[in-house]
């Protein structure tokens, strides 16, 4: 079955390629054997051996380390080695809940392999016809993963603000969806995987809710991050998950995770519990 292709390119990664990011004692990410070479010459902010990158113990505040790490992602895209700035921030965190340790600028986040939070969301709609998916077109100026097929919402999750409010921002940005709509977006569960991609080692924790859209509700890009909207049967999504890649990797995850929990994938499947046990990384 394809769909455990969708599962497996979340979830590849080769560790012996990797030195672990270290925050004091605790490993909070993992950075490359070539990536950990371009910040020996910050030796003020991180301490570089051959089994790991740790950051300075002189740094002990929030503050001090976020602006000691910042200092040097900005010359490192000033240099190539980093490919852009984003200027969005994400919270250096080992759990869900905890006090951040420092936050980082997202267009770094892949090269230190940091833990990444996002919100993904399934339009849907019932009709006399069955189920209806909305799904979005990315635009092809997107840095990552242009022109593929996404969810009607989805994004990462930014320091400072909550689950509920992101989905909210994202929701208006990405589909024009009110808030009084949006709030009716109801959670469903979460995904986690790790895997290596061009923008770096994705080492991420998706929160999956579900919104059931009016049929006379019609999306809209306002940020011009999507190019066009579709409205598909499932059975559609079912189809190009399983014989195409045209889904953004962690989306077809995320399409899987509904398509388990609604009945479409059953125990009869032969590779149902591979796919249900693909829904999370192997922890290392």
């Amino acid at each position: 079955m394809a769909l455990l292709d969708r599962i497996q390119t979340c979830h590849h990664w080769h560790p012996e390629n990797y030195r672990p990011f270290m925050i004091g004692a605790e490993i909070y990410g993992h950075v490359t054997h070539d990536f950990s070479i371009k910040l020996r010459d910050f030796s003020n902010v991180f301490e570089i051996t051959d089994n790991h990158v740790k950051l300075s113990d002189k740094l002990i505040t929030f503050d001090d380390r976020t602006t000691a790490v910042e200092t040097v992602i900005k010359k490192l895209v000033e240099a190539g080695s980093i490919s852009r700035w984003r200027g969005e921030y994400y919270a250096i965190t080992n759990h869900w809940g905890q006090a951040p340790v420092m936050k980082l600028d997202r267009g770094a986040s892949g090269y230190f392999g940091i833990r990444g939070y996002g919100v993904h969301v399934n339009g849907l709609v019932k009709t006399d016809q069955g189920l209806k998916v909305w799904v979005g077109k990315r635009s092809m100026d997107k840095p990552n993963a242009p022109g593929k097929l996404d969810h009607i919402v989805a994004g990462g999750h930014p320091f400072g603000l909550s689950i509920r409010e992101n989905l909210i921002k994202e929701a208006a940005e990405e589909a024009n969806i009110p808030a009084a709509l949006a709030q009716q977006a109801k959670p469903t569960g979460l995904l986690s995987y790790r895997c290596e991609r061009d923008d770096g080692l994705r080492n991420d924790v998706l929160f999956t809710y579900d919104l059931y859209l009016p049929e006379d509700f019609t999306p809209q890009n306002t940020d011009g991050e999507v190019d066009e909207f579709y409205l598909w049967p499932i059975e559609q999504v079912i189809e190009r998950i399983t014989h195409t890649d045209d889904f953004k990797f962690n989306v077809s995850l995320a399409s899987i995770h509904l398509l388990i929990r609604e009945g479409y994938i059953t125990p009869d499947c032969p590779d149902y519990i591979a796919l249900a046990e693909g829904m999370h990384r192997q922890k290392i």
